[in-house]
């Protein structure tokens, strides 16, 4: 009989042997033997493992279909597993720390792991003379889910593990309706309108909890530039992102011109980065682009964007070579009618049930 080399290595040999395993093959090593899932199962694992997970792209599907199907797929855009999400009518605002936060039809939201099936489910805070708070914005960051109310625009922080919403003073001045808020640097970013004047940026300290203001490209100042635009986190950076429209001769055409803030909170840091015309590939989606929301940027400096249209969202790979916007369909993503949302993550094997959050509203699916 052959010698057991695996039960003579070194817990740190297993280890690193371990690490290098593809995501859906560490569950199916628990089963080997108890040595192995108290090994996996352990603080110093998941985070070896979290350090070193390559990002992946989540695609969410909001068809018709019963479940509808929540997607994983790794940089190379090979599928890598297939969920049946367990709510409908659902939409990827942002992903942080390898957690997907999901609005749920009009009055939900969902803080979910797709790595290990689980969700916090939470109901958005009531108002004394409403049903429900009309939203205007959201936020997800850290362990703090964020709700500003469109009218009297009160801010409204869930910290997971509480149970309950709290109200926040302060006025978050947010003006862009049904986007979630950027998470960079420790801060909650949205589009703000001060009195008449609509260029700033709001941003939200999770720690302090306090409110502060910053310009937003002097490029996009002035009343016309919310329509169209966002706010995006990406290589721990602020982006801003504003689709320009301009007819000539009776025929629509449109310019995306990006922002990088290169230094956090200063606004003589903000370059344009790129400006990309969104060619005759695009037309069959004009007039009814609402917003451009980058999704990955690569070493090249390509691109990959959700295009959100009236009726339907489209991924698209922008070609910095190039200058040509191409689809992509992932998952038949291309060729559905319904909508299509997505975000990109750090697949992770932290349960919700271990952030000091305990078992509250914690499910598998």
């Amino acid at each position: 009989m052959e010698p057991d080399l695996f039960k003579n290595l070194p817990p740190e040999i297993i280890s690193e042997i371990l690490l290098r395993l593809p995501v859906v093959s560490i569950p199916i090593s628990k089963c080997v033997c108890k040595r192995w899932l108290h090994l996996l199962e352990s603080d110093a694992f998941v985070k070896s493992h979290f350090a070193r997970s390559a990002p992946a792209l989540v695609v969410m599907e909001d068809s018709n279909s019963d479940p509808p199907p929540l997607n994983l797929d790794l940089e190379s855009y090979n599928p890598l597993t297939q969920y049946d999400f367990p709510y409908h009518r659902g939409r990827i605002r942002n992903c942080f720390n390898g957690f997907l936060f999901i609005r749920v039809g009009f009055d939900k939201l969902v803080v979910c792991n797709p790595i290990t099936r689980e969700v916090i489910k939470l109901d958005l805070p009531t108002d004394p003379q409403q049903s429900t708070l009309e939203v205007s914005a959201l936020g997800f960051g850290a362990s703090e889910v964020v709700c500003i109310k469109r009218r009297k625009l009160e801010c409204h922080v869930y910290t997971l593990g509480t149970g309950s919403w709290r109200r926040l003073e302060g006025n978050p001045y947010v003006y862009q309706f049904d986007l979630s808020g950027a998470f960079v640097n420790g801060n909650l970013h949205w589009i703000a309108t001060i009195g008449e004047d609509s260029s700033w940026i709001s941003c939200l300290d999770l720690e302090t909890e306090c409110f502060s203001f910053f310009k937003a490209p002097y490029h996009a100042q002035g009343l016309p530039f919310i329509r169209g635009t966002t706010i995006s986190a990406l290589s721990g950076c602020l982006w801003f992102c504003k689709v320009a429209s301009e007819f000539v001769n009776y025929g629509g055409r449109r310019e995306l011109t990006i922002w990088i803030m290169k230094e956090y909170g200063v606004d003589e840091s903000w370059s344009m980065e790129y400006v990309i015309r969104l060619d005759d590939s695009m037309r069959p989606y004009y007039p009814g682009i609402r917003y451009v929301d980058p999704i990955k940027v690569f070493e090249n400096g390509d691109l990959l964007m959700l295009v959100v249209v009236s009726v339907s969202d489209h991924l698209f790979y922008y070609s910095k070579k190039t200058k040509t916007m191409q689809s992509i369909d992932l998952f038949g993503a291309g060729e559905t009618s319904g909508r299509v949302n997505c975000g990109l993550f750090t697949p992770t094997y932290v349960s919700l049930k271990t952030l000091g959050l305990g078992v509250e509203n914690v499910t598998s699916f």
